[in-house]
């Protein structure tokens, strides 16, 4: 009776999964989000991770198309943990790419160099053009990155941030940043901050 009842449950939340799909297919996603999250309450109740990540991947992927781009960087980062937990890499490494690509959308690309050079890591050797991407995309972030604090202090055309741009030429650290020669972090430099001169 048990198995049965699973199983009847197991393909309830499946049928749920199922049209949440397909709402995402006729361009709704609110209505897809709805049957997403039933999904995923089915499969938490049912200790399915596997089943759990589809849910916070296709949830994720429901609310980055209603705009709730933080909302959906949150369900993201859910599916980069079960995915890490399964242990299976093809799947950690695709919830890495969608993850770092939603960090590139906001702006964040710190944090998508970080989660761009995951998903490579994580891929198999066989899959060469698909590391090449990676490792592509890893580094235009990092450019970005790089750029904004470069960017801002040459739009803020202060005494100080002009000195440290200069000071930065000779040393050429990986990133830009207000003091010489700052510690390295692993999502690269902070951007300074475009204060008014003191006088």
């Amino acid at each position: 009776k048990q198995w049965y009842q699973r199983r009847v449950r197991a393909e309830a939340g499946m049928a749920s999964h199922r049209l949440g799909n397909i709402y995402e297919a006729v361009g709704d996603p609110e209505v897809a989000a709805m049957y997403h999250k039933g999904y995923l309450d089915r499969c938490k109740r049912d200790k399915d991770n596997v089943g759990m990540g589809k849910a916070y991947e296709a949830l994720a992927r429901c609310q980055q198309s209603e705009g709730k781009l933080e909302e959906a960087a949150e369900n993201y980062k859910e599916f980069v943990n079960i995915a890490e937990t399964v242990g299976d890499k093809a799947v950690y490494s695709q919830a890495c790419a969608s993850l770092a690509n939603l960090f590139n959308m906001l702006g964040d690309y710190g944090n998508a160099v970080e989660y761009y050079k995951k998903a490579a890591e994580s891929m198999t050797t066989d899959d060469k053009e698909r590391v090449e991407l990676m490792n592509i995309a890893q580094a235009i972030a990092q450019t970005h990155h790089h750029l904004a604090s470069y960017s801002t202090a040459i739009l803020c055309n202060t005494a100080k941030l002009t000195a440290a741009l200069v000071e930065w030429k000779d040393y050429r650290d990986d990133g830009f940043v207000e003091s010489s020669r700052p510690p390295s972090t692993a999502s690269g430099a902070a951007t300074p901050s475009c204060e008014p001169e003191k006088k």
